[in-house]
């Protein structure tokens, strides 16, 4: 059941600004904790991860062949949001749905395309090239290469940004939304495919990416202001 949305079930742009100064001020130490986890930590838990986990030939094996499916992944959500949302839109119902489909189907694209041009800016090597090359190891500016594109991570980016929106708009399974971050961050170290500061700098700019969404979503005559959370379920 579409849920409407009334003046007085508007959120106050005081409470958007605020949750936008915030993460802009943690951009210092969200700088400070990837700084030193490049300096002192990456490394130390890569080496670690291939010691105790990759010793295991079924572990090195399976997690060598997983597929990169997320810009695959990144269409699907993408095109499946914005049909929902031209479908609610020609039905006139301007809702909490319509709003988190619309979220959707622009945070998608734009955190991917976000990763893509930050990867290739800063040009890291991957942790599993250094692995193979540990004089690799650090930065190689706008080098294009495909093994320098470790950071930040492209996983956390895109899948931050869209549980941002979810969290959000959707606060009731806040836990879940959580915990599904935090086992695809130590997947993706786990398996090798990135180091700590890969994952926490890609989550940062996922939640970026979702708050200047939000913030030009709000200049739609539509939704000139956000809706308040929904702490039931709204399709």
């Amino acid at each position: 059941m579409a849920q409407p949305l009334p003046h007085d079930t508007i959120q106050p742009a005081r409470s958007r600004l605020r949750y936008d100064i915030a993460l802009l001020a943690g951009l210092i130490p969200v700088a400070l904790a990837t700084y030193l986890c490049i300096g002192h930590l990456d490394t130390t838990i890569s080496l670690a991860v291939r010691r105790y986990l990759f010793v295991s030939k079924a572990w090195s094996r399976h997690t060598s062949s997983i597929p990169d499916a997320l810009l695959i992944l990144v269409v699907f959500i993408t095109v499946g949001a914005y049909v929902r949302y031209r479908h609610k839109i020609s039905r006139n119902e301007i809702d909490i749905a319509a709003f988190t489909y619309k979220m959707l189907a622009i945070t998608a694209p734009a955190s991917f395309i976000a990763k893509s041009i930050t990867k290739y800016a800063f040009g890291r090597v991957t942790t599993r090239e250094w692995l193979l090359a540990p004089n690799e190891y650090g930065f190689h500016w706008f080098s294009g290469e495909d093994r320098y594109t470790g950071f930040p991570s492209g996983h956390m980016a895109v899948f931050a940004a869209l549980i941002a929106v979810l969290w959000r708009l959707h606060p009731r399974y806040r836990p879940a939304y959580l915990a599904f971050l935090l086992l695809l961050a130590l997947a993706l170290i786990a398996t090798n495919y990135h180091f700590l500061s890969d994952v926490i700098a890609g989550t940062y700019l996922g939640l970026l990416v979702e708050a200047f969404t939000c913030c030009l979503m709000c200049r739609d005559g539509r939704f000139q202001t956000l809706p308040k959370a929904s702490h039931g379920e709204h399709t």
